[in-house]
């Protein structure tokens, strides 16, 4: 066998190795992000709540830094770890933490919510307060603009057909939209180069 299909190989192991971490990980990082989701509804009714699911949310980035460092500790203290493997496994991770997420939000849009997110911001966006501030900014004469002559409450309001499954699949596009640069934090963070001494 030579050097070159020796180091296909070792790549591919890598992979699968880091492919399986990522699996267990992104398990863990998805039930993060379903609690996140539910403080984010409760949230809604509770300034407590509110403040946790920021907590949660901003805590996104380091928990996937430190489930990195995990499997870097895993392969050893005397094997270099790359930033491309940090990348690669930051990024497989959120992509499995989104289908847990998006799975939490299906179940939750489909069968618990029953209207509730959207009556909440119905009834924010109709406080008198709100119509002023938003008049005041030009802020409703843009989004009537950019939707056909559209309130926001009529905007909200259209969201109730949206379908659970939609909003399932946006979640999915926003964990991956924001992963590469979790991802990138990850990699520079977690990479480790290992010197070997001349006589080895």
């Amino acid at each position: 066998m030579s050097q070159n299909d020796k180091r296909i190989r070792e790549r591919q192991a890598n992979f699968r190795q880091t492919n399986a971490f990522a699996m267990q990980h992104g398990m863990i990082l998805g039930l993060w992000a379903v609690a996140c989701q539910a403080f984010y509804v409760l949230g809604l009714s509770s300034p407590l709540f509110s403040n946790l699911w920021l907590l949660t949310l901003l805590a996104i980035p380091a928990i996937t830094i430190l489930l990195t460092l995990r499997l870097r500790k895993i392969v050893g203290n005397d094997v270099s770890f790359p930033f491309s493997r940090g990348f690669v496994h930051a990024i497989l991770t959120v992509m499995y933490a989104s289908v847990w997420a998006a799975v939490a939000t299906f179940v939750y849009m489909h069968f618990f919510d029953d209207g509730y997110v959207f009556d909440y911001f119905i009834e924010a966006f109709s406080r008198p307060e709100m119509q002023k501030a938003m008049k005041e900014s030009g802020l409703e004469e843009n989004i009537r603009n950019s939707t056909g002559g559209m309130t926001v409450i009529d905007f909200i309001d259209g969201l109730r057909t949206f379908g659970a499954a939609n909003f399932a699949a946006m979640i999915i596009y926003l964990y991956m939209l924001f992963s590469p640069f979790i991802a990138l934090l990850s990699g520079l963070l977690c990479m480790r180069r290992v010197r070997y001494p001349y006589n080895r």
